[in-house]
């Protein structure tokens, strides 16, 4: 099985922001990313990844459709970052 990216939004914005994040992305094998999110009317949906339960991004997607895609982006950089410097533990945890 390939990576997995479970997406438990619960928005049409958080739904956007994880079709733009998964967009073109190759999963490594073995890593199980989630994508949540808490819907706040005064501060904007607030969403956050985990990967392999860590958390490894925090941020607002507000509640407007601009800048969700640059958003998407970043977040999927970190997580690239992320998966790249923890590979040895990843793999301990069987993923990779």
């Amino acid at each position: 099985i390939s990576g997995l990216v479970d997406d438990q939004t619960v928005s049409r914005f958080g739904h956007l922001f994880y079709e733009e994040l998964v967009k073109g992305w190759d999963i490594p094998d073995g890593v199980t990313v989630t994508l949540r999110e808490i819907p706040d009317a005064i501060v904007g949906n607030v969403v956050w990844i985990e990967v392999n339960d860590e958390i490894v991004f925090r941020d607002k997607v507000g509640t407007r459709m601009e800048g969700i895609e640059e958003k998407a982006q970043v977040a999927r950089s970190a997580l690239e970052i992320y998966i790249q410097q923890n590979k040895e533990a990843l793999k301990d945890l069987g993923g990779y």
